[in-house]
């Protein structure tokens, strides 16, 4: 027992050095009521909105040094930088240096930041780098150790067992995460999970808020592709084919016949899927030869591919094995979207809705042959100014008709991208309509 100890003592003395605490600031901007109103000038109030700062702490680790770019690499959550208007990293040893965002990708929570060769840190990452090891590899019960900062207590260690493996989180599909019960706690986010053999097998990254012995950790493996795509990309390229699956139930799986798969209930107009002619009904089961047991084996095998990768989807219909092959598509746009469109909704204060039976029976909504319904507007948002109501139906951006809340964002965010000022928008409020102007934001560069 007192071997066992000593060894944890040491694997814990090598691994904590590999650790780091990244700092970070990011500017909220808080609406400011008098602006442009006579209490503006008459009590002296500033004539814009407030911008507050607001400090953070969260965890990271050393995972690479780069000599040709002169830059030490290390790992976190996307959680842990995003929206940071400065980042500050600092060593075990006290030295603290100014971090670059090298890429970051939403949907697996994983972030690669980077800082410069200053004051000998290339030698003592050299030194402190953490090996990481093969999470596919991860039993249930099998012994794992979380190191971060929680709260700014600095190089805590807690230990746990895997409780179970391939978790789904809500907002990040086919991305399967390690549940733990070591304690994680705020500040924990980005730093390593351990096995005992001192191996990086996950990134600590969330906790359900009210549970006692619920943590989770990004797989290290999906971590390390995700770090390769945005060394290689900046960024993350993922495919998809254009399916919407539903999961085969046991009452499903005795109608088709078929023990494992996934359903296609909908295949998406000109996607590479349809013109493939993979159809509705169709039970996929493989990709690459690989079993697809459920909807997340499918996501996985699919988005961690290039676009333009041919993959071999075999499906069962009607009894019958059939390969089919299907030229993959570039998923990123629609990734970006779906992944920020609660920070658009925030952004414009809008929250816009796809038009189903049941909201036009709950608000009455007219007839209309297309359109989104507006569901919310924040009082004092570039929507409120843009004169749009709860109830209102947005049939038009820029003369083109809007089928779905996902579209409408993307229209908004193709024009971000292109810095236009507004796009015009022809809206419906009862039987009346109308055109209205909403105004652009600009993205930071």
């Amino acid at each position: 027992m007192k071997q066992l100890e000593e060894e944890r003592i040491q694997l814990v003395d090598k691994t904590l050095p590999g650790v780091a605490t990244i700092f970070t600031v990011r500017e909220v901007r808080i609406r400011n009521p008098f602006a442009n109103t006579p209490f503006s000038d008459f009590f002296g109030f500033p004539n814009r909105d407030f911008i507050q700062r607001q400090e953070g702490l969260g965890s990271g680790f050393i995972v690479k040094v780069d000599k040709d770019k002169k830059k030490v690499y290390l790992l976190t959550n996307n959680h842990v930088i995003e929206n940071a208007t400065d980042i500050k990293v600092q060593f075990k040893n006290g030295t603290v240096l100014k971090g670059e965002v090298i890429g970051k990708d939403k949907l697996s929570d994983v972030a690669v930041v980077a800082v410069p060769f200053k004051e000998g840190i290339e030698k003592y990452a050299e030194k402190h780098i953490l090996k990481l090891g093969d999470s596919d590899k991860l039993k249930p019960g099998q012994t794992v150790i979380a190191i971060g900062n929680p709260l700014g207590l600095t190089g805590t260690v807690t230990m746990g067992i895997v409780s179970a493996l391939d978790r789904e989180l809500e907002g990040h599909p086919g991305e399967g995460f390690i549940q733990t019960d070591a304690p994680i706690n705020p500040g924990n986010s980005g730093g390593p999970l351990i096995n005992t053999d001192g191996e990086v097998v996950g990134i600590n990254t969330a906790i359900i808020m009210g549970a006692q012995g619920l943590g989770f950790a990004v797989p290290i493996n999906q971590a390390k592709w995700v770090m390769e795509q945005i060394l290689k990309y900046g960024k993350v390229k993922r495919s998809k084919i254009g399916v919407i699956v539903q999961p085969l139930t046991p009452e499903l799986a005795k109608h088709f016949g078929v023990k494992k798969g996934v359903i296609v209930s909908q295949v998406m107009k000109d996607s590479p899927a349809k013109k493939a002619g993979i159809k509705p009904g169709d039970i996929i089961v493989a990709v690459n030869g690989k079993e697809v047991d459920k909807i997340n084996d499918l996501q996985k095998l699919i988005m961690r591919n290039p676009p333009g990768t041919k993959v071999k989807i075999t499906v069962v219909r009607n009894g019958k094995k059939i390969d089919i092959d299907v030229i993959t598509t570039s998923w990123e746009e629609e990734e970006e979207v779906s992944g920020n469109m609660q920070e658009l909704e925030a952004k414009y204060g809008l929250i816009v809705k796809d038009i189903t039976p049941e909201l036009v029976e709950k608000y009455r909504i007219p007839k209309v042959p297309y359109g989104v319904l507006v569901y919310g507007v924040k009082y004092g948002s570039v929507a409120d100014e843009a004169g749009l109501r709860r109830g209102d139906i947005i049939l038009t951006v820029n003369k083109k008709p809007v089928k779905s809340a996902e579209e409408f964002w993307k229209i908004i965010r193709k024009a971000e991208k292109r810095k236009a000022d507004s796009v015009l928008l022809y809206v419906q409020r009862g039987d009346a309509r109308m055109y209205t102007i909403l105004p652009v934001i600009k993205t930071k560069e």
